[in-house]
């Protein structure tokens, strides 16, 4: 688990028809971590979103 250090917004796009949608994230939102590596993370949000996110947006527990 981890949770968001301060508020961003990121782009998502559920397919290559679908509408690029921004998603909010807030201060201390708890987000699942799936896979780390060196300055990224992959991320499950609520509602089964993934994101690609930098480590530098988490508090990584």
């Amino acid at each position: 688990m981890a949770t968001v250090k301060e508020a961003f917004t990121w782009k998502v796009q559920g397919n290559k028809n679908a509408p690029i949608v921004e998603v909010a994230f807030t201060p201390g939102e708890e987000v699942q971590v799936l896979k780390e590596w060196k300055d990224d993370t992959c991320l499950v949000k609520k509602g089964n979103q993934v994101f690609n996110v930098p480590k530098k947006y988490l508090n990584v527990t």
